[in-house]
């Protein structure tokens, strides 16, 4: 089983990855992990660094389909560690996949024609020509916008954070662009069945706890394995 957890930047996808894994694992599951884009992987990983620490140029600087090309070239590369993974009978977690590169590459094109071009061309390009393992089930995060805002104004630290090399990531950079994002990505759950949502706020709009978007994501979990085994 392949399953792919998406969001805006700060959406609390690790959060709920780790969850994730610690339900298989209670199931006697075994699970692998893969976080998108792999800054620690030769040629485009570092490529993606630098476009990320603005060095390849602005936000729209840079023609959205050479980004989405050199993040499509990143996954390519894993395709063979994810299909072996599979094949073992492990479920594999990958945190952001095709529809983050469908995310971020078309918030930055505002013509809805070429938006939609550039849509088919990343699903081509990703699925028919470098045949990348297909996922079993997509899921979105949706989060309060007001989360999102909270959580890119926090200073942001770690080991995931290294590939900045203390620069701001420009995809972070303006909230603007982050509401674009998040446009696109339901605009393609209505137009795609293959990726579903999962809304992350409580009935006052605010920000659900971890347990309760956690509870949210299992119910979908276990709905795609009881239709499977029926």
């Amino acid at each position: 089983m392949f399953i792919v957890l998406e969001g805006v930047d700060g959406s609390g996808k690790s959060t709920q990855i780790e969850k994730l894994r610690g339900m298989f694992a209670e199931r006697g599951v075994e699970s692998e992990y893969v976080h998108f884009p792999r800054f620690d992987a030769p040629f485009f990983g570092e490529l993606i660094a630098r476009f990320l620490r603005g060095e390849l140029g602005g936000i729209n600087e840079v023609d959205p389909y050479i980004v989405a090309l050199l993040y499509a070239g990143d996954r390519r590369d894993a395709a063979a560690m994810i299909r072996r993974w599979l094949d073992t009978g492990k479920v594999v977690i990958a945190d952001r996949y095709v529809y983050s590169n469908i995310g971020y590459q078309c918030a930055k094109v505002a013509d809805e024609t070429k938006r939609a071009a550039l849509r088919h061309w990343i699903f081509d390009l990703e699925y028919e020509y470098f045949k990348i393992p297909q996922p079993d089930l997509s899921i979105f995060l949706d989060v309060p916008f007001a989360f999102t805002e909270r959580k890119l104004a926090e200073a942001r630290e770690g080991a995931d954070r290294e590939y900045l090399h203390g620069a701001k990531d420009i995809h972070e950079s303006s909230l603007a662009f982050q509401k674009s994002v998040r446009d696109v990505y339901l605009d393609a759950v209505h137009h795609d069945r293959d990726l579903h949502v999962v809304d992350c706020s409580t009935a006052d709009d605010a920000m659900a706890s971890p347990e309760e978007v956690f509870a949210r994501i299992r119910n979908l979990v276990n709905r795609y394995v009881d239709r499977v085994e029926r």
